[in-house]
């Protein structure tokens, strides 16, 4: 982005100018209440990160700890007979926007608005404790596992807007508006030069009209 303004020396030029100047100035004052809006909504939501964050590493490390006493006692071939025909659960991603900042919001589809573990297809005749462990776990952490997803998905975008918006606001205070305001004296600078260069020529024509 460059701020130097293009034409002639002319007092228009410099009206126009400094406009532009008054035109950044209140589009920097736009930006910066966007980017402290940015800012408190990026710690609110990373604070609900954290808290999630702990249930979904909890969530995560009961998960391992039932997949693991599937293994052990029920063998390979149990995960094979729990995963098979289950095919891959429908996800449904919806776009979303917080002060201009657009994000996705994952969760099940419709035709898949279902815990995990029923998706899972297994007969509660011959099930063994592990795997009810196991697919109940799934179940119960599922709300839990979608948040922890789309809480992180967020951040991400608000924290990439948020960067964006800093430059933006950077990019004006350090280089255009400086590039304005050097236009702006270069011009004042090259009229009041202008001037005193007329008066001095009207002065001379002057005492030459008295000296005739």
């Amino acid at each position: 982005m460059n701020g130097r303004s293009q034409g002639p020396p002319t007092r228009e030029h410099l009206l126009n100018t400094r406009r532009r100047i008054v035109a950044v100035g209140q589009g920097k004052k736009l930006l910066e209440r966007k980017r402290d809006a940015l800012v408190r909504a990026v710690d609110e939501e990373r604070r609900l990160f954290r808290e999630t964050q702990k249930a979904f590493f909890a969530a995560a490390k009961k998960i391992t700890f039932f997949y693991s006493m599937v293994r052990l006692f029920e063998g390979d071939g149990a995960i094979r007979f729990l995963s098979a025909g289950s095919g891959s659960l429908g996800i449904r991603v919806d776009k979303k926007s917080v002060m201009g900042c657009r994000y996705s919001h994952f969760s099940a589809a419709p035709e898949d608005k279902r815990r995990l573990s029923w998706k899972l297809p297994f007969d509660p005749a011959v099930t063994t404790l592990t795997v009810e462990d196991l697919l109940k776990s799934l179940g119960d952490n599922e709300e839990c596992i979608w948040k922890y997803i789309n809480l992180k998905t967020k951040i991400s975008a608000i924290e990439r807007e948020l960067s964006r918006t800093t430059l933006e606001i950077n990019t004006l205070e350090h280089v255009v508006l400086p590039s304005l305001e050097g236009d702006a004296r270069r011009i004042e600078d090259l009229l009041s030069e202008r001037e005193r260069q007329e008066k001095f020529v009207a002065k001379r024509v002057a005492r030459r009209r008295r000296a005739g």
